[in-house]
């Protein structure tokens, strides 16, 4: 018995041996194919994005059109300046559209400037804004809309005339002192019409951005008062503490409020503002509180005017960047150089004003701040008049091309990376990302910055020469995508 048990045990086993030999390939799953890992991209470092703009002044005609009055030649003399600029690679232009209360386009609320014909309210045949903001975005560079808030006329003396107010302006909301006519930054009013001025040009024009400099309150002369007892009766004794408190609060509003407007109305537009280095005499002669402003969030760029040569001094150009690295915060910061200065007579300006080695001293001391974005440069002019060689000097300065950086007041949103990125010769070419502009960078190996070769709207770009490239989408707002997959050429 113990034996039929054991040869029947024997022949099972047998069985199922004979079966699993004839299953195999058949019947069991086959064995997972282990994922093929793809290499990592190799590190790409991109170089610093900055935005670099030259200020246009058009008040009395300094920069633009310097009483040319003729459409065709003052058009001309402007895509020159913005050619300047191109050649210089530089990606912004702040041109000033409103510098006494006038305006460079059919406005609702202030009647055409004097700066473009020389006749004020005179219509100049053509959209002057619509051309200036064409002609830049032609070329890839960003139209910053400059206006002052108050000015409205100058006169020499307070026994000259103001000229003729403008129609549309109603007297009564103007203060008149010895040298200058505002409009009354007390009323509500006032605080609304510049609101209302603000919203009709982004409204109207494709403007990448708002500035302001710093003409807030008005510096008055020696023994001059600012004769507004009478508003701080009316608006504000009962809520602030001192006329000066009030007097802030009405620049204060004024600021929050275009900030407000633009992200109700238009939020890719970008808020910035110049004031004077000396953040102590913002606060108590122009009543401009710039460091609430930067505390509150309510400038999207701040862009002090740091015109002054590089030292220990107290009012140097290292002194005056330092003190304003203190209160910068989350808001974006570009520097205000004073190119007018170099080569000027001015006794006052300095030595160090004689030669161009220090503007060169002031980019490089800028350069180790991480909260500094870029640069303006006052003003254009000067650019082209290059004393005491300024002009090479900026040439030096900016000889590697950039891209602007994003400065919006929200986190960027990354749009997508290009992909299929190829060369075919030497052409690189890639899939489209809608609404995107592109850089193209030539990688100079694993942990060394890259360089930047090019900007294209195409989805193709004529390569330089052999190497490994690789190709970013931007938006609008400027906002940069990942790098794509690195090609070699």
């Amino acid at each position: 018995m113990k034996y039929l048990k054991y040869i029947t045990l024997v022949a099972l086993l047998a069985f199922a041996v004979s079966c699993s030999k004839d299953d195999d390939g058949e019947n069991m799953p086959p064995e997972p194919t282990p994922p093929v890992e793809k290499p990592e991209p190799q590190a790409v470092t991109l170089p610093q994005k900055e935005l670099r703009g030259a200020w246009i002044t058009t008040v009395w005609g300094i920069d633009w059109p310097m009483e040319d009055y003729n459409a065709a030649t003052q058009q001309k003399k402007y895509t020159d300046y913005l050619d300047l600029l191109v050649a210089n690679n530089m990606n912004a232009v702040f041109f000033q559209i409103r510098g006494m209360a006038d305006a460079f386009y059919e406005s609702q609320y202030e009647s055409w400037s004097k700066n473009i014909t020389g006749t004020a309210g005179k219509n100049p045949g053509y959209d002057v804004l619509g051309f200036l903001v064409e002609e830049a975005h032609k070329r890839g560079l960003q139209f910053h809309a400059w206006m002052n808030p108050y000015r409205i006329s100058t006169r020499a003396s307070k026994n000259s005339s103001f000229a003729e107010l403008d129609t549309k302006i109603p007297v009564a909301w103007t203060k008149d002192y010895n040298k200058i006519r505002i409009y009354n930054p007390a009323m509500p009013e006032v605080q609304t019409r510049i609101m209302d001025i603000v919203k009709e040009i982004i409204t109207k024009y494709d403007v990448d951005g708002i500035h302001m400099d710093d003409y807030f309150y008005p510096s008055l002369e020696e023994g001059e008062s600012m004769n507004d007892n009478a508003e701080y009766e009316k608006y504000g004794k009962d809520k602030f503490k001192s006329i000066e408190e009030f007097r802030r609060n009405n620049v204060d509003v004024v600021i929050q409020n275009i900030q407000k407007v633009i992200i109700d109305t238009k939020p890719g537009v970008i808020f910035s503002v110049s004031p004077a280095a000396n953040i102590d005499n913002n606060y108590s002669k122009l009543f401009a509180d710039v460091r609430k402003w930067l505390k509150e969030g309510w400038v999207d760029v701040i862009i002090p005017q740091l015109y002054f040569a590089t030292g220990t001094g107290k009012n140097s150009f290292n002194q005056f960047l330092d003190q304003w690295m203190q209160y910068v915060n989350q808001t974006h910061c570009l520097i205000g150089y004073g190119i007018y200065k170099f080569g000027s007579t001015d006794p006052d300006y300095g030595n160090a004003f004689h030669s161009s080695a220090d503007l060169k001293s002031q980019f490089e001391y800028a350069s180790k701040k991480s909260k500094v974005n870029g640069s303006v440069l006052y003003s254009i002019k000067d650019m082209v008049a290059s004393k005491v060689g300024i002009g090479t000097a900026i040439k030096e300065i900016y000889k590697k091309k950039t891209v602007i950086p994003y400065l919006g007041r929200t986190e960027a949103k990354l749009p997508s990376t290009p992909v299929k990125v190829r060369t075919d010769g030497g052409n690189l070419s890639w899939e489209a990302v809608p609404g995107a502009y592109y850089a193209v960078y030539k990688s100079n190996g694993e942990g060394k910055l890259a360089t930047l070769v090019g900007i294209t709207r195409e989805t193709s770009f004529k390569l330089p020469g052999k190497g490994t490239y690789c190709v970013t989408a931007l938006d609008k707002a400027n906002a940069e995508s990942r790098i794509s997959e690195l090609v070699t050429y």
